[in-house]
């Protein structure tokens, strides 16, 4: 029965990460795409407004969400297992009412307000009119999430995981009509707006055909939302503190640089930050199991997940990391243009950062999954604080390098402080010998890259082709053979798994 129970969750793990990873891979991808396309068809500053409009707005979102759809991912499959439907609707609909009043007050506030910041922080007229945009995002993005949280909460993963692909798709799609259309600067805003809009209106009825809302009562009202803000205060916390660690960087860099270093800075932070994708994809899908199997206690299934995805998640991003390490400036200069080269050193030093992202991040669903969010509230309370602290001293100085060195700094700090808390109730520790393992094998990856690449005198693409095919060859040849970190029988049992 426990085989055959292990079985069963990995099978769950790894059918539902291969899902959400391909459709958070390729929304990623799109995503990116989009910051490109916006790149070559407006200028640094007019890129850098709209993505400083966005950071303000979304820095201010946590106070509209209340963490309450954490609350409900943790609750609706305790409730489901229980079979308590009429406490499911009633969770749903404290929710949702709360949710609702948040939005409108912070909706009033960006719409009142928006000609006062225009003027006085975001220093350009048009920011008025794309903040009076964005709430409407601010508005159907509360549906949206709400909608998502619920999908994953019935661990209807690929309801969950394609929501966020159509939206990115749509918005791409709608990019090219509003600039067809000759909005400029406003075409990204109104495509943006309009994606979150389409979407909440589609994932209603599935969300209605999910659940039968309409089959239950409403019970323990007051009780349930007390149980839910109980759970969602901390969260909201740690929400608003990891909006610190996130946002901060931005609305520090507008107000004491200029739009086009907002502009160069928020194409190097998405560059980086593409990587994170392996370690959000398995914790969306792994969240809700965590806190099944804490439920029953069973730490051997959690020490199991930790393991296969610390390792694997490294294997996977460590060599192309370095990769795009030792090669900024080629690849600044190849998507976003000249414009954005004086970025590469930014670039560099967020792609560390991102490795001890990764790790946190993972540590973060495990902490949230068993039900501690106090504690990665407290972790990311205390970074965020420092956050903010260095980039008031490092942005004057240094700019988007400052920015850049302050979010690596506070990042490998949570590292060490969620590893530490995680290892405390999971008892897990980290494959640090593994993890050695796959820098010394990503190294000659990246060293065998260059010199092939080198002495080669081809088309660049063809070169690089070349010196890819070769340098992963020898990879995998270290990774399988020589070092050992991946089990090619382990590897044949998931893909089996898979079919």
């Amino acid at each position: 029965m426990v085989i055959l129970g292990m079985k069963t969750y990995t099978e769950r793990l790894f059918k539902g990460s291969a899902f959400l990873m391909a459709a958070t891979l390729l929304a990623s991808f799109i995503g990116y795409l989009t910051r490109i396309v916006l790149a070559r068809n407006l200028s640094p500053a007019e890129y850098g407004l709209f993505y400083a409009v966005f950071a303000f707005v979304s820095f201010f979102l946590f106070f509209r969400d209340l963490g309450l759809n954490q609350a409900m991912v943790k609750f609706i499959p305790e409730l489901k297992i229980k079979k308590k439907y009429s406490e499911i609707k009633t969770t749903l609909v404290s929710i949702f009412t709360w949710q609702s009043i948040s939005t409108l007050i912070m909706g009033t506030f960006f719409f009142i307000l928006s000609d006062f910041l225009a003027e006085n922080y975001f220093r350009d007229s048009n920011a008025s009119l794309m903040l009076k945009l964005f709430v409407i995002y601010v508005i159907f993005s509360m549906i949206f999430l709400f909608l998502q949280s619920f999908f994953q909460g019935f661990q209807k993963i690929y309801s969950y995981s394609s929501a966020e692909f159509s939206r990115t798709m749509i918005m791409f799609v709608l990019i090219f009509v509003f600039f067809w259309l000759g909005q400029g600067v406003f075409a990204p805003a109104y495509a943006f707006v309009l994606s979150w809009v389409i979407m909440s209106l589609v994932m209603f009825p599935i969300a209605v055909r999910t659940f039968n809302f309409f089959k239950f009562k409403i019970v323990d009202f007051w009780g349930i939302t007390k149980k839910a803000f109980a759970f969602g205060f901390p969260v909201m916390l740690a929400n608003a503190s990891a909006r610190l660690l996130t946002k901060i960087d931005v609305i520090i860099l507008t107000y004491f640089t200029t739009l086009e270093q907002v502009g160069i800075y928020n194409v190097v932070m998405p560059t980086a930050l593409l990587f994170l994708f392996l370690a959000e994809s398995a914790g969306a899908v792994a969240f809700p199991m965590i806190s099944e199997l804490w439920a029953k206690q069973d730490k051997a299934k959690l020490k199991e997940w930790m393991k296969i995805v610390y390792i694997y998640s490294f294997v996977i991003a460590t060599p192309v990391l370095l990769m795009v390490f030792s090669f900024p400036k080629f690849l600044i200069n190849l998507l976003f243009g000249v414009d954005y080269i004086s970025g590469a050193t930014a670039l560099q030093i967020l792609l560390v950062a991102v490795i001890f992202m990764i790790a946190s991040s993972l540590s973060i669903t495990t902490l949230l999954g068993i039900g501690k969010p106090a504690i990665a509230t407290k972790i990311i309370l205390f970074a965020s604080v420092s956050t903010v602290v260095l980039n008031l001293i490092l942005v004057p100085l240094f700019g988007i390098n400052g920015a850049a060195s302050a979010l690596l700094f506070n990042y490998f700090i949570m590292f060490l402080l969620f590893t530490r808390q995680t290892s405390k109730f999971v008892n897990v520790k980290l494959p640090l010998i593994s993890w050695t393992k796959i820098v010394f094998a990503s190294t000659i990856f990246v060293f065998l890259v260059y010199e092939v690449k080198k002495q080669l005198l081809l088309n660049n693409w063809i070169e690089l082709a070349i010196s890819l095919v070769l340098g992963g060859a020898v990879y995998l040849l270290l990774i399988l053979k020589i070092t050992k970190v991946v089990d090619l029988n382990e590897v044949k049992g998931h893909l089996a798994l898979l079919k």
